[in-house]
């Protein structure tokens, strides 16, 4: 099945005199509705992604920061980019709960999705008992962790650098503006030699804006944008990580360890000739016990699993990177290719006017 399709757009709204919040009109070609939805709807839907797919990529959401117009449209790219990748995942975006976001119309949104999928079991609670579930390896789990965050740490740093690319563009296309702007002065004040001359170079200085300007848009808006999906999915796997080795392994753990600790006391108790009923009670609490640790053993197997299937996931979308490379080089191809040109004209013009 194709991914679904969905779009963010801004559709600022204001209330009163200084309250100023936005609104957001998701598009989804999958369900053919468009829906409006505000941040905080956005806060719900993580929050109750994290309760039922807790062993799942959950990309973070990009930050609630102050509503200034400079950054509006940075987070509506940073929701859509988050909407795209939840929607495409193989198991989350098949969920009710991802579906009722993207059609519900009802105008209490966060309370109706709380209302319906607050008391939802997780992926594992519904998982029939009769699943057999791999063997844990912490190996494995910290080679995809440790491989994983090499490749974000690679990538991100490859962002920053083609970031750095795009301000240089931008920054040349604001120099050449303002050195077309100078030489107009110049061929408009009287008792200058040859007007034409600088006029013809302030056209072609302006021309020169206009490539290097059209090719950091570019670059920002398709190549980088393309660079930051890649880091979304790169973090929401180290973050999973992270909540698998704090979470169910650490409380896996814990639990062999109280099982094994009540195992000595029963096993002294014996040796010393403690009262049986002692004995006897302590032997109740390593059964039950025993009990917690296979449940959290059978979880931490599956949380495992999980994250195997989900390293996977992300090297699928690694192997977006060479087209990314291979996007912008063409994107700095293109822009020398326009630049060579239009500076080969201004030469060429200008030499046979001095000969």
């Amino acid at each position: 099945m194709d991914p679904d399709i969905i779009t963010v757009q801004l559709v600022p709204e204001k209330k009163g005199l200084f309250l100023k919040h936005s609104e957001y009109e998701i598009t989804s070609n999958k369900f053919k509705c468009t829906t409006l939805r505000r941040y905080n709807d956005f806060v719900t839907l993580h929050s109750l992604l994290l309760t039922q797919a807790p062993y799942r990529m959950i990309p973070r959401l990009p930050p609630k920061q102050l509503m200034l117009d400079s950054l509006l449209e940075e987070r509506r790219r940073g929701l859509q980019r988050w909407l795209r990748i939840v929607s495409r995942h193989p198991v989350i975006g098949n969920d009710p709960l991802l579906t009722t976001f993207l059609t519900d119309n009802t105008s209490e949104h966060q309370d109706h999705l709380r209302e319906l999928y607050s008391r939802e079991l997780d992926e594992f609670s519904k998982l029939g008992e009769d699943i057999e579930l791999p063997l844990e390896d912490q190996g494995r789990l910290a080679a995809s962790r440790e491989m994983m965050r090499t490749m974000l740490n690679l990538v991100t740093k490859l962002k920053r650098l083609a970031d750095q690319q795009a301000v240089r563009l931008q920054g040349q296309g604001k120099d050449m503006e303002e050195m077309s702007s100078i030489l107009r002065l110049i061929g408009s004040s009287s008792g200058m030699c040859d007007r034409n001359s600088f006029s013809e170079m302030a056209v072609g200085f302006k021309e020169v804006a206009v490539v290097s300007e059209k090719s950091a848009v570019h670059q920002h808006n398709a190549i980088n944008e393309r660079f930051h999906l890649l880091i979304d999915v790169l973090t929401a796997h180290s973050d999973l990580c992270d909540r698998v080795d704090k979470g169910i392994v650490s409380d896996h753990q814990k639990a062999l360890s109280k099982m094994l600790n009540l195992n000595k006391q029963r096993m002294k108790g014996v040796i010393r000739g403690t009262a049986a009923e002692s004995v006897a009670a302590i032997h109740e609490k390593e059964v039950a016990q025993t009990g917690v640790v296979g449940n959290l053993g059978r979880r931490s197997a599956f949380s495992l699993y999980c994250v195997l299937q989900e390293t996977s996931l992300a090297q699928e979308y690694l192997r977006a990177l060479p087209s990314i490379l291979l996007s912008f080089t063409y994107e700095q191809n293109q822009s020398n290719e326009a630049m060579v040109n239009i500076w080969k004209t201004i030469v060429e013009k200008e030499a046979d006017k001095l000969n």
